[in-house]
This record gives C-alpha cells, sequence and structure tokens, in this order.
C-alpha cells in the first residue's frame, strides 16, 4: 500500500485535510476581497475567523480560551503569519505557542 492510499483510508486524516484546504481557499478568498475594498478592519475580522474557524474544527470547545486570544489580535500581518502556522500544530498546546509567539501588535 502506499503512503497515499493509507492516508486516503483514514478518515481522520482525510477529514483533517479537507478541513485545513478549505480553510486556507476560505482565506484566500477573504484577504482577496478585503485587499479589493482596501478594508483593513475587514482583513482583520476575517483572518480572526479564520483562525478561530479552524480551532473550533480541529479542537472544538476546548480552543475557546485561544479563541478568545485570537479576537483580540488586530495586525493582519500577525494573523496572515498565524494562519501559515497553524495547520502544522498537531495539538490544542501547539497552537497556544504559535498564538503565544506571535509579535505583539
Amino acid at each position: 500500500m502506499t503512503i497515499e492510499e493509507a492516508f486516503w483510508r483514514s478518515e481522520r486524516e482525510r477529514r483533517l485535510y479537507e478541513l485545513r484546504e478549505k480553510a486556507l481557499r476560505d482565506e484566500l478568498v477573504m484577504m482577496a476581497g478585503a485587499r479589493a475594498e482596501g478594508r483593513t478592519e475587514g482583513r482583520t475580522e476575517m483572518a480572526q475567523e479564520a483562525i478561530c474557524k479552524h480551532f473550533e474544527a480541529r479542537f472544538g470547545e476546548s480552543s475557546l480560551d485561544l479563541q478568545k486570544e485570537v479576537k483580540q489580535l488586530t495586525n493582519p500581518e500577525v494573523l496572515a503569519e498565524i494562519t501559515n502556522k497553524i495547520y502544522t500544530a498537531a495539538s490544542l498546546d501547539d497552537a497556544r505557542v504559535i498564538i503565544e509567539e506571535a509579535p505583539d501588535d
């Protein structure tokens, strides 16, 4: 069995992959729309929402405190950096480290 076959047989891994891909596509569409309108505030809210949705899908209710922290961040560049890194988080603790290590606004 190839690695690809093993991957597609694992429903959990496939679902996580699909969620990551969907979140990334959603973020790209939202960011493009915000850029086109020139609204930094809109970009910030959309990035916060994308990160929080990822945490909710991945870690459920146990991520609520971390989601609150994300909603306090307002720098679109910092949020974009977090978005790029959250897909590597294997656990809620990993996600927390990513948020904590993000530069201050």
